[in-house]
């Protein structure tokens, strides 16, 4: 029989343990293909790297449409403002998803990075918290021995001009072999990428996977000027809690969920509580508990299936009272990549609010399990 990959998220009473939002890369590099690692599963915004004098802002946006069997269509769309200045502070935001139909694209985080000192601060707005660190040295990792490999070819598709700008094309074409993912047949997952190299940005990605459908992120509305000094500060609306830097999530054999949560403890502290003081907590003053009424599991890494990986993710969430999930963190972690597969999926469920003694919806911050089984 075969053994398929499920995921099963469970929605738990508040417990109140903050925790430290996905990490990013310091100094990033223009982008670069290699065969050796995962493919990821979705796309989430534009990539900026911290290069200076190349100042620049730009709206960024983002589709993803997906096709059921009956031939259905199901299309969400959302968008991100960015910006570098001259001395390489990068400022990037991210919104919830909307149904194409239209919706407002909530603000739910903005990521601030500044090269001269290694820090990253992500700022909340709902909750008016800004979590921040500094990157350490970084330290060289290798693939997971036994994780599925793809047969990697790539290729240079042309030049063009957008937004003013010379861009390269390449094509990366990614394949798995029969039986590498369960696969009864070859699975090939083709991203086309188009690079202005006067900015180091890709101005537009394309990404075709037969498993999620095709998700497009596109650069638009470019200005080639200083940006407001503005993007890059933190509000004194905002409360700073200064953490421990991001840890290497184990990898390889014994990369076992006990081991990377172990590593979550010391971000923990109570001086983040107080950020969330404003939200309400189930069960507490008559709060009642929010219910999903739209939530569909996130997907396995290639990682995570190839070695049969079985656990959880806990993330803490803050439910809204129209229904929507923001300022996601991780509080557990499981490795693979899941994190993040398990908080995008996350920012697109529908809830049924909490009510507040008074039966009027309350935003409420509830931990919720994801948990990762194969049958």
């Amino acid at each position: 029989m075969k053994r398929l990959a499920k995921s099963v998220a469970v929605l738990m009473l508040a417990i109140g343990i903050p925790a430290r939002s996905s990490s990013q890369k310091a100094d990033s590099a223009p982008m670069s293909v290699s065969g050796g690692g995962p493919i990821v599963e979705s796309m989430s915004g534009e990539h900026i790297p911290a290069v200076g004098g190349l100042p620049f802002s730009a709206k960024v946006e983002l589709e993803t449409v997906s096709q059921l069997q009956d031939g259905t269509q199901i299309t969400h769309k959302t968008y991100n403002l960015v910006a570098r200045d001259s001395t390489g502070r990068t400022h990037n935001e991210r919104r919830n998803w909307i149904t194409a139909e239209g919706g407002e694209a909530k603000l739910t985080r903005v990521e601030l990075y500044e090269p001269s000192t290694r820090t990253r601060t992500d700022l909340f707005p709902l909750t008016k918290l800004a979590r921040q660190w500094v990157f350490a040295a970084q330290t060289q990792t290798t693939a997971t021995e036994g994780t599925a490999k793809p047969e990697t070819t790539k290729e240079e598709i042309g030049t063009d001009t957008m937004l003013g700008l010379p861009v390269k094309g390449v094509r990366v074409a990614q394949t798995y072999a029969t039986g590498a993912l369960g696969n009864d047949r070859p699975l090939t997952i083709v991203t086309e990428y188009w690079y202005a190299a006067e900015l180091r940005i890709d101005l537009l990605t394309k990404r075709t996977d037969p498993r999620h459908g095709v998700q497009t992120v596109r650069v638009t509305e470019l200005q080639r000027e200083e940006p407001d000094a503005a993007l890059f500060a933190i509000g004194q609306e905002y409360k700073v809690v200064h953490e421990a830097g991001p840890t290497q999530v184990a990898q390889g054999s014994d990369a076992t969920e006990e081991k990377a949560a172990a590593r979550d403890v010391k971000i923990v502290g109570a001086a983040s509580d107080g950020a969330l003081a404003g939200i309400a907590r189930p069960g507490v003053g008559g709060v009642t508990v929010p219910a999903c009424v739209y939530c569909p599991s996130p997907n396995f890494t290639d990682a995570a299936r190839a070695a049969k990986f079985n656990g959880s993710v806990v993330l803490q969430v803050v439910v809204t009272a129209d229904g929507r999930a923001e300022n996601i963190s991780v509080v557990k972690k499981a490795g693979y990549g899941l994190e993040q597969n398990a908080i995008e999926m996350v920012e697109k469920w529908q809830f049924r609010p909490a009510k507040g003694p008074d039966g009027n919806a309350v935003a409420t911050v509830v931990p919720i399990e994801v948990t990762f089984r194969i049958k």
